[in-house]
Order: C-alpha cells, then sequence, then structure tokens
C-alpha cells in the first residue's frame, strides 16, 4: 500500500532499529578499551567508541535534520528502554545457575557481568548527551533555515550539535562507569578527551555520508521537518514541526 507521498515504505523503522541494535552492541564491546603513550600523553580508547557509538550520532543527527525533534526524541526513549532491559537480561543470565557442562560461567560473567555498570554508564551518557545533540541540531536548524533555507550549511548544526553532545556524553559515561570500576580512575581525563576527540574527529569526516543520508531521506520520505510542539524531553505526546518538503514542492506546483 502506498503511502499519500507516493512510497512503498518508510526507511524510518529500519533506522530505528539499527539504531537500538547500534546502541547496545557497543555496550557490551565498550568493556575492552586500549591505553597508549602519545608525546608523553597517556591516551584510551574503549572499542564501542572507536567501532561503533560515533555512528549512533549520526543516526541520531538524521532522524532529528529528516523527521524532527519529536520523532528524534521518541527514539532516544526507545534506545534508552531497550539498554535497560538489556541490563536486566544481562544480569540475569549471569545469576542464574548453569549446568555442569557450562565450563566457561567465569568467561560469560566477565563479559556480561559488567556490563549492568557500564550500561547505567550509557544510559545516563546517551540520555544527556543525545537529547543535548538533538535539541542543538533541531534549533540551530530552525535558526538557520531563514537564512539558509537550501541546507547548504547543513555541516555547521551536525558538527556543532555532535561537539558539545559528545562532549556531555562521554564525560558522563565515563564518569559514571569510573565510579562503578568498569574503567580504571587514572584512565578517567585520558578516555573522556581521547574518546571525545575521536568520536567528534570520525563523525566529522563522515559527514559528507551524513549530508548524503538527509537527502536521500529527505526525498523519499516527502519530509524535512523543523521546529516541533515542544522540546522538552518528557512531552512525549507532543509532535509538531513544519515540513519544509511539502512546502517546497507546493511553491513549485504553483511557480
Amino acid at each position: 500500500m502506498k503511502s499519500q507521498q507516493g512510497r512503498s515504505f518508510s526507511l524510518l523503522e529500519p533506522a530505528i532499529a539499527g539504531f537500538v541494535g547500534l546502541i547496545i552492541v557497543s555496550n557490551i564491546v565498550a568493556q575492552k578499551f586500549v591505553s597508549f603513550e602519545l608525546s608523553g600523553t597517556t591516551l584510551a580508547l574503549d572499542m564501542g567508541t572507536l567501532l561503533l557509538f560515533p555512528v549512533t550520532y549520526i543516526f541520531g543527527d538524521v532522524l532529528t535534520e529528516v523527521f524532527g525533534f519529536a520523532v528524534s526524541r521518541r527514539v532516544v526513549w526507545y534506545g534508552f528502554g531497550m539498554n535497560a532491559l538489556a541490563a536486566l537480561v544481562f544480569s540475569a543470565a549471569v545469576a542464574m545457575p548453569s549446568g555442569a557442562e557450562f565450563s566457561t560461567q567465569k568467561e560469560f560473567a566477565t563479559v556480561l557481568g559488567s556490563v549492568p555498570g557500564l550500561v547505567i554508564a550509557s544510559l545516563i551518557g546517551f540520555w544527556f548527551g543525545s537529547f543535548t545533540n538533538d535539541f542543538i541540531l533541531a534549533r540551530m536548524k530552525a535558526w538557520m533555515v531563514v537564512w539558509d533555507p537550501l541546507h547548504r550549511w547543513l555541516p555547521l548544526r551536525t558538527i556543532a550539535s555532535t561537539i558539545v553532545g559528545e562532549l556531555v556524553d562521554t564525560t558522563l559515561f565515563v564518569g559514571v562507569g569510573t565510579l562503578f570500576g568498569v574503567f580504571p580512575r587514572e584512565l578517567f581525563i585520558p578516555l573522556v578527551i581521547t574518546q571525545w576527540i575521536v568520536k567528534v574527529a570520525i563523525e566529522t569526516l563522515l559527514t559528507p555520508f551524513t549530508v548524503l543520508a538527509c537527502k536521500t531521506l529527505k526525498t523519499h520520505e516527502a519530509k524535512d521537518i523543523v521546529g516541533a510542539d515542544s522540546y522538552n524531553p518528557f512531552a512525549f505526546s507532543s509532535s509538531g514541526g513544519e515540513n519544509l518538503y511539502i512546502e517546497k514542492a507546493n511553491r513549485r506546483k504553483s511557480d
């Protein structure tokens, strides 16, 4: 069945599934980290930061830019809820008795047993960081569209929101993770600085792909939402926003 815009399906659901899946997987692999010396300074990276987590912020940028803050708000809560569920399931799986033939309980507990503490750190960092990122991007779009209606300066808001959002996320994630003993205390500052720089650098390098994804989805979905009824992260029932794509299409027809 075709939608009103003639599309046979929406890419929003696959984007949500990919976003939530990446968040959960990144929390598991983030337990492994590497530290190294560079010009006398200790730097450290976890595998979640290196492999997956920056991509989740690209998802957030695309969802906010195309579908609007109201949709990205719901997606953040989806990720938050699934992370909490993952923590409960992992904890239960480790605590449950195992048969004598299961000889890797210690390794199993080592890998998944730390995840609840890591997920608490991730939930806090992810919640504050994601909403900071999405809020800044959405408000900058509302301001910029007045003088940049063709979105030529789209990278300005994606990178600016990333710089602030990733700083909030990384500081809270590493700080809470350190309190839970996931990361050594002596690596707190190196982890925050290194991860923040790497996350911002990766997302900056991937900006052309972010821009391309935004343009492609805007065309496919016939959506280019700016604004929202409310920017309150707890305003679950709020939606709103103006669809610039439809307005532009109507203007082209009238010309």
